[in-house]
């Protein structure tokens, strides 16, 4: 049973994280593609942005495969 519990708590929580993933990076995806329309490029922004945005996507995909 505690096997059982334990596995279902693991599969809990991946699952949260995947939507948090999936939440930040329309996100993100969405606040580059309004900077840019806007042409608002303030320093690094849009740069830390697009890092993020490609870091997270690599572990999305790294936790769904």
């Amino acid at each position: 049973m505690q096997k059982l519990t334990q596995r279902y708590n693991n599969k809990r929580r991946k699952a949260k994280h995947i939507e948090f993933l999936q939440e930040t990076i329309v996100e993100l995806n969405n606040g580059i593609v309004r900077d840019v329309i806007s042409s608002d490029y303030h320093g690094d922004s849009l740069q830390n942005k697009a890092k993020r945005l490609k870091k997270y996507n690599r572990r999305l995909k790294l936790i769904t495969f």
